[in-house]
């Protein structure tokens, strides 16, 4: 997974604004935009343990969902990201959207992050339908996955916008916004997350990447939202790699309390859950 970068030159405040697009995995938050208290509203949920991998009836994720990070850089706070989390029948909908605070709110000069995904919850698991990602002033970048003909299109500027560039589409292939969720709905489902290494699939708009995980095991987490029995999912790297972990709130619906990124430089991005809305 990747970390906040920049390609080519590229003025300062955009250049602070693709920062912001941070982690991952990344993950979060909503569109429209709620306050952190109306984000905290309706918390509910008690911390459980349980069979295959710590989950048990209370680890499905819930029709929605408020969540606030706080994302960091080595330490310091560069932003809060807002997240929203819908269902309605079989269908998702996903929002997320940074804001950046202190040094990099000067930078940054207004400029944020969105991002939503759209898609279909089933047997099959999290399916989605189409991915956006919105980066201050830089073009949108769109993926549509069409899982009848196995393709994912990218819409990129120059490209044709009926058509879109594409390429195989594989199975349980998710976006970045989607992928805790979906990481979350497999764990909480019987038989859980394997005991083994699995492929992620995953695209940023742009292209798919595949990626290795492997669970490390239950840890304690605290955080400002609360204390957690969590299941720790980590990347398995390769030579130069981003190392990646992901912590699940087990027997809260596995809701993704902690997203860590650190880059073989040393940086490292780390996005920690500080309040818990929803119903």
């Amino acid at each position: 997974m990747e970390s906040p970068r920049t390609h080519g030159p590229i003025h300062r405040r955009t250049a602070c604004s693709a920062a912001l697009a941070a982690l991952v995995c990344a993950m979060l938050p909503a569109g429209p935009y709620r306050s952190e208290a109306q984000a905290a509203e309706g918390a509910s949920g008690t911390p459980g343990a349980g069979g295959r991998n710590g989950a048990d009836d209370r680890d499905s994720l819930p029709a929605r969902l408020a969540l606030v990070y706080s994302l960091s850089r080595n330490g310091l706070e560069i932003a809060r990201v807002i997240e929203s989390f819908e269902r309605d029948g079989n269908a998702y909908r996903i929002t997320s959207e940074a804001r950046a605070v202190g040094v990099a709110a000067l930078l940054a000069r207004g400029q944020g992050w969105r991002r939503e995904s759209r898609g279909t919850l089933g047997a099959a698991g999290l399916r989605p339908d189409q991915f956006t990602d919105q980066r201050g002033t830089n073009p949108l970048l769109r993926a549509r996955f069409d899982w009848v003909a196995n393709r994912i299109r990218f819409d990129r500027p120059g490209t044709d916008p009926a058509e879109g560039d594409g390429e195989p589409l594989a199975p349980g292939t998710t976006d970045r916004l989607s992928f805790p969720y979906a990481l979350a709905l497999r764990a909480g489902r019987a038989p859980g997350l394997p005991a083994t290494e699995w492929e992620a699939p995953m695209t940023d708009g742009r292209r798919v990447s595949r990626y290795r995980f492997t669970v490390s095991g239950r840890e304690p987490l605290t955080t400002p939202a609360g204390s957690f029995d969590t299941i720790r999912v980590t990347r398995v790297r390769e030579k130069d790699d981003n190392a990646t972990d992901v912590w699940l709130a087990a027997g809260r619906g596995m809701i993704p309390v902690r997203i860590l990124v650190a880059e073989p430089d040393g940086a490292a991005f780390d996005q920690v859950l500080v309040q818990i809305g929803g119903q």
